[in-house]
């Protein structure tokens, strides 16, 4: 009886150290970062668009593809009163692929979008941070970021550039007014800014991430 107590008594204080121990390792995260869920890329996006109604003849590029300035990315086929005309549609500027909205054998109108370009070098997450938090956040902070992709999580780093003024709900009630209505979570977080080195990585406008702000110097996060 008196080795099963003891026993017992060992479990205990191992399950209890464990939980002093994690309480502690969460009250440190706590005290030393700023988590955020609320976070995804942002960018800028040039849209590539069809100068007069035309059939996509050939599009040469997949989604996720980067392109060069002046790189023919597509072939489009117009008719008119002169005859056939094969237009060769090139990329505005260097980019990642982004979207398309029109595969080969589609019909363009005037000024329709067929794909969207992203700058890979102009790209920026943008996060809420609550508002009972975010005195504690400055500009030129680390920040390590979590990118969602399709297959797993990519790690990245990157610095807080600007950090907002004012709550969603106080921008609201100075332009809006009273009547502005807005969700519970938008209405308490503040905007933050941070650049991020995507490591030749193609993030894409629109990916969700995961932030923690580091407050202080450390060599590791987590």
């Amino acid at each position: 009886m008196d080795k099963r107590f003891r026993a017992i008594i060992a479990v205990a204080v191992v399950v209890i150290l464990a939980i002093l121990g994690l309480a502690g390792y969460f009250a440190w995260l706590n005290i030393t970062h700023v988590d955020t869920l609320k976070a995804q890329i942002k960018g800028q996006v040039v849209e590539v668009r069809g100068p007069a109604m035309a059939r996509v003849e050939e599009l040469g590029v997949e989604l996720g593809d980067p392109v060069m300035k002046g790189e023919q990315i597509a072939l489009l086929r117009m008719v008119g009163t002169e005859g056939t005309l094969l237009i060769p549609l090139l990329a505005p500027v260097n980019g990642v692929v982004a979207y398309i909205a029109a595969d080969p054998g589609d019909t363009l109108a005037a000024g329709q979008t067929l794909l969207t370009l992203v700058n890979p070098e102009r790209v920026w997450v943008s996060a809420d941070i609550h508002q009972s938090r975010a005195p504690q956040v400055r500009i030129g902070q680390r920040v390590r970021v979590r990118v969602f992709t399709r297959t797993k999580r990519r790690i990245f780093w990157g610095r807080v550039e600007q950090v907002g003024a004012a709550t969603a709900a106080q921008v609201a009630a100075s332009t809006l007014g009273s009547t502005g209505t807005m969700g519970a979570n938008s209405a308490t977080d503040v905007p933050v800014i941070i650049s991020v080195d995507s490591e030749g990585y193609p993030l894409l406008p629109g990916m969700r991430a995961e932030v923690r702000i580091q407050l202080e110097s450390r060599p590791r996060l987590w």
